[in-house]
């Protein structure tokens, strides 16, 4: 499952802000954290800014326009759709361009300036369900995506799965087994499918340095603070470092 191949670590832009991901299976509240945690972190003092990909509030009026195309393209369609029909590497092309407008029109100005970014999830997640399918070609998939910034943090939020599929209401395919042909849209294939999702994105995340944030029992804003701690450690390393520096 990915072994091999350091996934969702693209080449990163030099830039003077703090780039931070939530990962997390389907349902582990990603969403719902860093709204919290961007507004913890501003109480702190941090300029913190938002990348919901659920909006498109970035950019000119065309840049918003194409990227809300984009958007309903990837997202937009019901969960039972047979998306898979066009293939995986489609899906691949169509969240690489995405990201990419995202990376160009609003993360990189953002932390150019100096900002603190976070967003709800970034490639890994995705990627992470392309190294569950059979005969994809994950190290080709992945470097479409050479070139994205690379977040300097990575909080994933552990949640049980049961925890995740009784939040639920509804399952899509992409939740709950994210193969061709009928897929069940059950609590049970959800369960199953998001634990194994879980062994990988622990994987990648024991390999890559992620941060682990037991979220279960906790309600929101201790999750944000949770958050909010972790990030602002992160933000007061290079002014520590930078103080050694000139105090020696």
């Amino acid at each position: 499952m990915g072994d091999s191949l350091t996934v969702g670590q693209p080449h990163a832009t030099p830039a003077s802000g703090l780039f931070v991901c939530l990962e997390g299976i389907d349902g582990a509240g990603k969403t719902t954290a860093a709204h919290s945690a961007v507004e913890a972190l501003r109480e702190r003092g941090l300029p913190a800014v938002l990348f919901d990909k659920r909006l498109t509030e970035f950019g000119s009026d065309y840049v918003r326009r194409h990227a809300g195309d984009l958007r309903q393209l990837i997202w937009g369609h019901p969960p039972d759709d047979p998306y898979l029909e066009l293939g995986d590497m489609h899906w691949v092309y169509l969240q690489a361009a995405w990201y990419s407008a995202v990376a160009h029109c609003f993360v990189h100005p953002l932390l150019q300036a100096g900002q603190l970014v976070v967003t709800d999830t970034w490639i890994h997640k995705f990627l992470a369900k392309l190294a569950m399918r059979p005969a994809v070609d994950l190290v080709a998939a992945s470097a479409v995506f050479d070139g994205l910034p690379r977040p300097d943090l990575v909080i994933r939020l552990d949640l049980l799965v049961e925890t995740a599929a009784h939040r639920k209401t509804v399952f899509g395919i992409s939740e709950s087994g994210n193969r061709e042909g009928r897929v069940p849209l059950t609590r049970d294939t959800f369960v199953g499918y998001q634990r194994r999702l879980a062994a990988v994105l622990d994987q990648w995340g024991t390999r890559d340095g992620w941060h682990v944030l037991d979220v279960n029992g906790l309600g929101p804003d201790s999750v944000a603070q949770g958050v909010a701690d972790r990030v602002e450690n992160l933000a007061a390393a290079p002014a520590q470092a930078n103080a050694g520096m000139g105090g020696g």
